[in-house]
């Protein structure tokens, strides 16, 4: 008997192994059955896709879908048995859960408490995929799971972006087709999962997904914050009668004031606000550093409390392993010239820096770094403001805020004056700044000036002065200076904070000689000395090195499954999170999936344009312009052309000679 996706299937009807035994229910991805598992003896919800209209290769796109959903094992996520085909249709069986959604739960009145345990458990199951480079799309309550176990599970991963051909079309149509069916739709909760435009439900899609353009990990988070604000507030952050309403408010970022007697604590505002950003970049890096926001024990005194005592415990040197302390507050607001602010400059408070980097923590450092600024700037200690704006300034380039970066970084040099130790860490954030920004030749003067002037104070920051000056050299190809660089930042370092990182650096200026064997080798011992060490920025660069490496010999596969070993918390470095999704995008494109490739690529080199960050666009275009070549591409041709100029033309000779040499390797 020929099955139909769209038409209600008898009890006893076969799917594959599955039998079925009643509906569940129905929404926009298809029919949910209640089946019976003959085989395994157990009961399984078995979701049968809408794919009766659908081509031959979106069906493909959706078993995929479905099959790397199988591969995500999370307690928060939902567990996937099988995918499979039969006649025209897509069949999904996953576990059956007995408690409903959390879109039903949220219907009782809880507390805020009970409700952020519910949220914070559906965000480790998001974070859990997005690990895995699963991306929701419709990430709603609905579409989390509850059990009479406790246990909260997302589900429906991907399957939003299966189920349609977004991608197939260009942005200007995709916009139009999603501004056409925003002004048909009649109620902005209406579950517009769609084929050929947007999809997801309205009310919970982000600024891109309304403007018809990709969806990524920081959709999700957006999508998490709409579902957040309306369980807390009971109201939502961008109210409209009509879905061409909402679109425009949320591509606006109208947000409504929160309502009267909400009771709902500022911070938690704060994190919303962030989470809603028009801007994706704006937003957090990743759901980990969401999570990790929202589920920081709150502060019990006032703002302005919070502001000193933070910058004291900073600069104060209560450091251990890297981490400030908590210790218990006093019941007295401290008095501000209690704060030392030389502390920002000693031993404890730069080695407090130097592992917030190592342990990419660039968010906390960046926020700590603005309280001590605050205080120094109330106390009239402008040479301090100066060096804790520069700290901000270094750790916000780092993360790719370059636009805010060069704010501070302007504030810092004007602070300064005569003193050295403001000086020399003005130009650390300016070498980080050019780097960032693709000013090879600027990077290497300002890391050369502050590695000069920390060297004989301050050997760690001097080691990271080194480290700069070696990756901007390798940029442009002068692979002795970069040697140089690395040897003397290693010498330096030694085996404090930021030692691990410059050695993954200095291995990386093998890869282009070919040792693809002894890089990956000694890639992995790396990673796993930074393992057992928390160096997670090390660990991180050295599982996309072991990735490279593994590309470079043709084993795409192997090199998914060590990009897919890198922590997602351990991405907020910017250079990092590029890379890593520049070596998926490659690796996906060459596995037979290659609209999935470029979009990967694309979205990182839109993101690097959009924060001003040269090197990183180039880096993208090398990306694709590798998996062109590599596919026989007859576009391939021009495209390595115009990029070789490009980057030859900005100083970017390494990148010009990987592009001249695909052939070669």
């Amino acid at each position: 008997m020929s099955i139909d996706s769209e038409a209600d299937l008898p009890y006893g009807t076969r799917i594959g192994r599955f039998v079925v035994t009643g509906e569940l229910g129905k929404g926009g991805m298809g029919i949910v059955y209640r089946a019976h598992d003959p085989e395994l003896d157990r009961h399984v919800a078995l979701k049968i896709l809408r794919a009766a209209q659908a081509t031959e290769e979106e069906r493909m796109r959706m078993l995929r879908e479905g099959q790397a959903m199988a591969r995500v094992t999370h307690p928060n996520v939902i567990t996937v048995y099988e995918v499979g085909r039969q006649d025209s249709i897509v069949f999904l069986a996953q576990e059956l859960l007995d408690d409903g959604t959390l879109a039903g739960w949220l219907k009782q009145k809880h507390t805020h408490a009970e409700i952020l345990e519910k949220f914070a458990a559906a965000g480790r199951g998001l974070e859990a995929a997005h690990a895995a480079g699963l991306v929701h799309r419709d990430f709603k309550p609905e579409n989390v799971l509850l059990g009479k176990d406790g246990r909260v599970r997302v589900a429906d991963f991907g399957l939003a972006r299966a189920l349609g051909t977004d991608d197939t079309l260009p942005a200007e149509t995709r916009a139009n087709i999603a501004a056409a069916q925003m002004e048909l739709a009649r109620s902005p909760m209406s579950p517009l999962t769609r084929t050929g435009a947007v999809m997801g439900t309205p009310m919970f899609m982000a600024p891109e997904q309304h403007a018809g353009e990709r969806a990524d990990e920081r959709s999700d988070q957006f999508a998490f914050c709409v579902a957040l604000h309306h369980a807390l507030y009971g109201d939502w952050p961008f109210p409209a009668p009509t879905a061409a309403a909402l679109a425009n408010a949320v591509l606006k970022g109208k947000l409504q004031p929160p309502p009267k007697g909400h009771g709902v604590p500022e911070r938690l505002r704060r994190i919303l606000l962030r989470g809603l950003s028009v801007k994706s970049s704006d937003r957090y890096p990743s759901m980990s550093a969401l999570l990790a926001d929202l589920q920081r024990p709150p502060s019990r005194a006032g703002r302005q409390f919070a502001i000193a005592m933070g910058a004291i415990l900073l600069v104060t040197g209560a450091v251990v392993g890297g981490y400030v302390l908590r210790s218990r507050e006093p019941s007295k607001q401290a008095p501000l010239a209690a704060f030392d602010a030389k502390s920002l400059t000693n031993d404890k408070g730069t080695t407090w820096l130097l592992t917030m980097i190592e342990r990419d923590r660039l968010d906390d450092a960046a926020e700590k770094y603005e309280m001590a600024a605050q205080l120094t700037k109330q106390n009239a200690q402008p040479q301090q403001t100066s060096v804790a704006e520069s700290a901000e300034a270094l750790v916000l380039a780092l993360r790719g805020q370059l636009a805010s970066a060069r704010t501070h970084f302007a504030s810092a040099v004007k602070g300064q004056g005569a003193d050295p130790i403001a000086g020399a860490y003005a130009h650390l954030a300016g070498a980080a700044i050019a780097l960032e920004s693709g000013d090879l030749r600027g990077a290497r003067t300002h890391g050369a000036a502050c590695a000069s002037s920390f060297s004989a104070s301050s050997p760690g920051l001097a080691a990271l002065c080194y480290e700069l000056v070696g990756e901007a050299a390798a940029a442009a190809d002068d692979r002795a200076g970069a040697r140089d660089a690395f040897g003397d930042g290693r010498d330096l370092a030694r085996s404090g904070p930021g030692a691990l990182g410059i050695e993954v650096a200095a291995v990386e200026l093998e890869l282009d000689d070919g040792k693809h064997d002894a890089v990956a080798t000694k890639a992995a011992a790396l990673r796993e000395t930074a393992g057992d060490a928390g160096a997670t920025r090390a660990e991180a660069a050295a599982w996309i090195l072991i990735a490279r490496a593994h590309f470079a010999e043709g084993a795409s596969q192997q090199a998914l499954e060590d990009l897919g070993k890198v922590k997602a918390a351990s991405l907020e470095s910017f250079a990092l999170r590029t890379e890593h999704q520049l070596a998926s995008g490659m690796a996906h494109a060459l596995l037979g999936d290659p609209d999935e490739g470029f979009d990967r690529i694309e979205a990182a080199r839109k993101e690097a344009e959009a924060q001003g960050a040269a090197g990183h666009v180039l880096a993208a275009r090398l990306a694709r312009v590798e998996v062109l070549v590599l596919l026989g591409k007859p576009e391939a041709a021009d495209e390595r052309a115009a990029l070789i100029k490009d980057a030859k033309a900005k100083g970017f000779a390494r990148i010009a000679k990987l592009a001249e040499t695909i052939d070669q390797r």
